[in-house]
């Protein structure tokens, strides 16, 4: 396999009318990513599979996954529909030998994330989820400054990720209900954890917080009210694998857009990385003290974290254009890659634990069992 062999995708989620998440995000995203080739789009009936391949330029389009995995030309399938969904279509995937970029959460609870996890194991391809906020230049940088002692020793961290309420449609009533895995829990939070994770190393034990604040709202559409059944407020405390320590505070009651932020305190300093909305999708800014300074400085992002041209940092598809730039590099190299089935597996567990321990009452460690790594 040569550097000038292309990643050919198809697109699960790529509705004709441009609105759903697939369309929004994973397109532009493929479209954009070097070395990286939209072969196809599927959709569950051919008139709209058709019409979105028309639309998006993708030389094939398929009606239903499973005449779309028996194309020997497709090497990744990205799966970018409902969350129930999503078990039935990976697990068609890898039965079919198919690499696959599954958003996130990977299934609607951790069993089904551990069957798909195992099965990733078993069919030996690569896999990845949609938590890709730790592609973001600014989070790359980050990685690389901590890595080179910029800030000493890191010592302890504080995490926040506050933002609005989002509006929700009488037809779209699901994302308000837990087995959605919707809320901020399952949505802010894991791609905020995601990210701590990816720079800070594995959260191992937790003491945690979860509730719903504000069940009462109204349809967006038609002012109907309904309940949330979805948390809303999350926080924990975190000792993580590499000794260090901090908070995470996340909740989706805040007035205005605060977005995302991480400060990390080290020996010699500190360094903060912010994002104005979700860390997933919206351009990270880096600031740094070091020690004796009387204020943060700005740090200018270098030119070799942005992977990608062609397509605004802002946009949805942003960090997951530079994901699929990564997970080419890893199947050319025949190395892993991460976050895969597993870290989502992983992260799925971390979800249930923050619940039970408050549940509980009391610190728990993060479950890191069943022979997936």
């Amino acid at each position: 396999m040569t550097t000038e062999r292309p990643l050919r995708v198809a697109v699960i989620g790529a509705d004709r009318d441009g609105r759903g998440f697939g369309a929004r995000a994973h397109l532009p995203a493929v479209l954009a990513a070097p070395g990286v080739e939209l072969a196809a789009v599927c959709t569950t009936r051919q008139e709209t599979a058709d019409l979105a391949a028309e639309r998006y330029g993708a030389e094939r389009a398929y009606a239903g996954i499973e005449s779309l995995v028996g194309d020997p030309e497709i090497d990744l399938i990205t799966i970018a529909v409902r969350v129930r969904s999503h078990y039935p279509l990976a697990w068609t995937a890898l039965k079919a030998g198919k690499m696959v970029y599954c958003e996130w959460p990977l299934g609607l609870n951790a069993l089904e994330a551990r069957t798909l996890a195992r099965l990733a194991q078993q069919t030996g391809v690569l896999t990845a989820v949609g938590t890709q906020g730790r592609f973001a230049p600014g989070i790359l940088y980050l990685q690389e400054l901590l890595a080179q002692g910029f800030i000493g020793r890191p010592l302890f961290f504080h995490m926040t990720h506050l933002l609005p309420r989002f509006p929700v449609r009488s037809d779209h009533w699901l994302s308000a209900m837990e087995e959605e895995h919707s809320g901020a829990l399952g949505v802010a939070a894991s791609h905020a954890t995601d990210t701590l994770q990816a720079i800070l190393g594995p959260v191992v034990e937790l003491s945690g917080y979860a509730e719903t604040l504000r069940p009462q709202d109204r349809y967006a559409d038609t002012g109907e009210a309904f309940a949330w059944t979805t948390m809303d407020t999350i926080s924990y405390q975190a000792r993580l694998q590499s000794g260090v320590s901090g908070t995470v505070h996340v909740s989706n009651l805040t007035t205005y857009q605060m977005g995302f932020r991480l400060d990390i305190f080290g020996e010699e300093g500190q360094l903060t990385a912010s994002a104005p909305y979700y860390v997933s999708y919206s351009p990270v800014r880096l600031q740094a003290a070091r020690t004796g300074a009387q204020e943060p400085e700005e740090l200018s992002i270098p030119a070799e974290f942005y992977h990608v041209a062609g397509l605004e940092e802002a946009s949805p598809g942003y960090n997951i254009s530079q994901a699929l730039v990564a997970l080419r590099r890893s199947w050319l190299s025949v190395e892993d890659f991460g976050p895969s089935f597993s870290d989502a597996y992983r992260l799925h567990r971390l979800v249930e634990t923050v619940k039970r321990s408050w549940e509980s009452r009391r610190w728990l460690a993060v479950p890191d069992d069943d022979g997936v790594v």
